[in-house]
């Protein structure tokens, strides 16, 4: 069956601009989070940030697509299609936020004129972004955005694979952003979600997540390319447990990994390493632990990428897959020094070193707000 091979991808996070900066920082471990402070009222709010290097958070109203635009370009550069291939190709993208951050700019100076202006006036359109992004390129194939949270950009990587699969489609150009705005931000600080000593995944001291950037791009077509990742197995299934929490007895997380497993023809014994969501929240931690001893009887080493970039909600499964394809490709996993060294009370521990790995299948997870679950499952082999 066709399945989805990764020809080509760009990335930024605030580790670097593109992926090899991307990939040269991994060995470091997760850098200190920064703080933005954030209008609220007649007062401010500090939040913990990890913020795109090398674009401060100026000029907001171009700040997204100085962001973007140079990483699509990375990925269609790399992925080797001639100018009639990316003109059929269809088009995935995949955010939380979309361009919130552009509507809050335009509002902010809509204030300096009229005090009483009336805030997001200029509309945020579901489809508005992903239409910039089909005319800036020349795309005249099909889009789609996708907005399920935090599993957004690793559901539009199954889409794709699935129109791929029926032959609809020969490539597709995947995208996942998420730009700072201040909706998300005092969204989060009114929960009291997030840490500001850093993301500690299953570790004793989590307290939360720290708000990040991403500007992702993949193309993927039904053919190999220069990478030897493909997707080989995918699940999306819903939580009705709550809102805002996946069931903390794991048994909706386990049931998605299974289906994923299932879809790759694979066992768990055939996955090499696991890339947890690992939000650093106390249910979400409790829920994912549990779904992973659920499903895993030996526990293979275990990946949280998050502590290195933030959490990009949106663009997580996209710009999380990229980095763990980077590493797997060069051969070693990432280390998170200190952070759950040992099992704890969740009983999971974080791989420590930057390990050799070889090519064979990884087991990829996102559980995103308002329970929306999905597992991915790729092969380099």
């Amino acid at each position: 069956m066709r399945r989805a091979w990764f020809l080509g991808a760009g990335l930024h996070t605030t580790l670097g601009r593109g992926l090899p900066a991307n990939l040269a920082a991994l060995p470091a471990g997760p850098p200190e989070p920064g703080f933005t402070d954030v209008p609220l009222g007649e007062g401010v709010e500090r939040t913990p940030t990890m913020l795109l290097a090398d674009l401060p958070l100026e000029d907001v109203g171009t700040r997204l697509w100085r962001a973007l635009e140079p990483v699509v370009e990375e990925a269609i550069a790399a992925s080797g299609l001639t100018p009639a291939e990316l003109e059929r190709a269809a088009l995935f993208l995949g955010s939380s936020s979309l361009d919130v951050s552009v509507s809050e700019a335009a509002y902010a100076q809509d204030l300096l004129v009229d005090p009483d202006a009336r805030p997001l006036m200029a509309n945020v359109a579901m489809g508005g972004l992903a239409d910039t992004l089909r005319r800036r390129f020349g795309l005249r194939g099909p889009d789609f955005t996708v907005n399920t949270a935090c599993t957004s950009s690793a559901n539009a990587l199954i889409y794709a694979d699935a129109m791929i699969a029926e032959g609809l489609i020969d490539h597709a150009l995947i995208v996942g952003l998420e730009i700072f705005n201040v909706i998300t931000a005092l969204g989060f600080q009114s929960l009291a979600l997030l840490a500001p000593n850093g993301m500690r995944p299953f570790d004793p001291a989590r307290a939360g997540l720290v708000l990040g950037e991403a500007a992702a791009a993949l193309v993927v077509g039904a053919a190999p390319g220069p990478s030897r990742f493909r997707l080989i197995g995918g699940a999306n299934l819903c939580d009705t447990h709550a809102v805002s929490a996946a069931n903390p007895d794991g048994t909706t997380v386990a049931a998605v990994m299974r289906q994923a497993l299932a879809d790759a023809g694979l066992t768990t014994s055939d996955i090499l390493a696991v890339k947890a969501h690992g939000t650093a929240s106390l249910l979400n931690d409790e829920a994912e632990a549990a779904g992973i001893q659920q499903v895993f009887d030996d526990i293979p080493p275990l990946l949280a990428m998050k502590p290195f970039i933030g959490h990009t909600f949106g663009a997580c499964g996209l710009a999380e897959l990229l980095l763990v394809c980077a590493a797997a490709e060069a051969g070693r996993l990432p280390p998170h020094p200190g952070i759950s060294a040992t099992p704890g009370d969740l009983g999971l521990a974080l791989n420590q070193t930057w390990a050799p790995v070889g090519r064979g299948a990884f087991l990829l997870n996102y559980f995103g707000f308002g329970g929306n679950n999905t597992s991915l499952v790729l092969a380099n082999d």
